[in-house]
């Protein structure tokens, strides 16, 4: 019939040329971002392979901020910031010089606590602790007895040793000076409290305690909880352990279900968020000369029986020895994160990965007192009297 038209089903041949047209650009536009993505790995894994293999032999200044400080001041490294401890004051700064924040205050040994961005500083055997942080958030704490030893948490929550009359107090605080939570101290009982920290929640206090048993010494190692799970506790005492013939100075959270101790011939690590629990124990015969720690690494310096030297064993989380690195050098500090181990002197540095592989050996061309590690493994901050230095290895 006259204007009557019979139409196929289906698309016509160039609708099928559109979508294939279409669909090749997806793909080609599929293709170019994988080979980006591919390009962008191969360069990063170079890159880490090239820093894996080279090893520096000399350093270079990317900047430096003149400083003018007494020869009483201590620096202490914490968090990727310094802090300069005075009898006037403290101060905190980032690398590059610049002021976090600074309080002032009059106190002949003052000592400091820090658990991330958190502060605590006290006179020992006074009676106030100032709490700041990065944020800006200051408070101070009244704590009528004198100080003997602190530890805080992330909130500013303070937990302060305090001297009194034939017994010691364990008292925590909120970073407002309001007192939250008290445990009694005696020989005759618990013993004498040698060690405190708080979990960086500050849930959870672990405690080393010495007493005396006749004619001898024993340590025990308790844990207590403050928050729910701990409340219908006795004294919120969760768990606890001795260590008889043994002395434990040193206790510490790394994270809040993980904390160690170290003895006079032992290193002991604990796991557990409510109720922490003895999980490894390593013993040894050289004497500790030094311990120092991060967040996942533990590291021990021994003194080596054979030659007079030292020997810096480096421990994860796990209780295992990831290496061991011998050396002659009078240190003053040692320096350590997942990835790198800085040893120095004052006059000298070496750095090695968790490998074992020797990054850096050489000297520093300036009295240094404190090295503190960056993101980058190749930059790090010198500080001493006078300056704040960024430098960089290079070969």
């Amino acid at each position: 019939m006259p204007g009557f038209r019979l139409v196929k089903n289906g698309s016509s041949s160039s609708d099928r040329s559109a979508d294939r047209a279409i669909l090749w650009h997806r793909i080609k536009k599929v293709l170019r971002v994988a080979a980006i993505a591919a390009a962008l790995v191969f360069v990063i894994w170079f890159i880490h392979r090239l820093y894996q293999n080279t090893t520096f032999n000399d350093y270079e200044i990317i900047s430096k901020e003149m400083r003018q400080d007494s020869d009483t001041s201590e620096y202490i490294a914490y968090n990727g910031h310094i802090l300069k401890l005075s009898r006037d004051g403290a101060e905190a700064f980032e690398g590059n010089g610049k002021a976090i924040w600074n309080v002032t205050y009059e106190m002949q040994h003052p000592q400091a606590a820090t658990c991330e961005d958190c502060v605590a500083i006290a006179d020992e055997q006074g009676t106030e602790i100032y709490v700041a942080s990065a944020a800006d958030d200051m408070g101070k704490i009244s704590t009528k007895l004198p100080i003997l030893d602190l530890s805080i948490s992330r909130q500013g929550v303070v937990a302060a040793v305090l001297e009194d009359a034939g017994a010691s107090w364990i008292r925590l605080y909120d970073k407002a000076g309001e007192e939250l939570a008290s445990i009694k101290c005696s020989m005759s009982e618990t013993g004498y409290p040698m060690d405190i920290s708080l979990s960086p929640s500050g849930y959870l206090l672990a405690v080393s305690y010495a007493r005396v048993e006749g004619d001898s010494m024993r340590s025990s190692v308790a844990f207590y909880n403050f928050g729910e799970v701990g409340a219908n506790e006795s004294d919120h005492y969760m768990s606890g352990y001795d260590f008889p013939g043994t002395m434990i100075p040193r206790i510490k959270f790394l994270k809040d279900s993980t904390a160690f101790a170290i003895g006079t011939d032992r290193m002991i690590l604990f796991s557990g968020d409510q109720k922490p629990e003895k999980r490894y124990e390593y013993t040894f015969d050289t004497r500790i000369k030094g311990v120092f720690y991060s967040e996942d690494r533990i590291v021990l310096v021994r003194e080596s029986a054979l030659d007079g030297g030292y020997s810096a064993s480096v421990f994860n989380l796990a209780g295992e020895e990831l290496l061991n690195v011998p050396f002659d050098l009078d240190y003053i500090d040692v320096q350590v994160n997942k990835d790198r181990l800085v040893i120095y002197s004052d006059t000298h540095m070496m750095i090695y990965d968790m490998k074992g592989r020797e990054k850096y050996d050489g000297p520093l061309d300036d009295s240094t007192l404190l090295i503190s590690l960056t993101d980058n493994a190749r930059r790090y901050i010198l500080v001493n009297r006078e300056t704040v230095k960024m430098i960089q290895l290079i070969r």
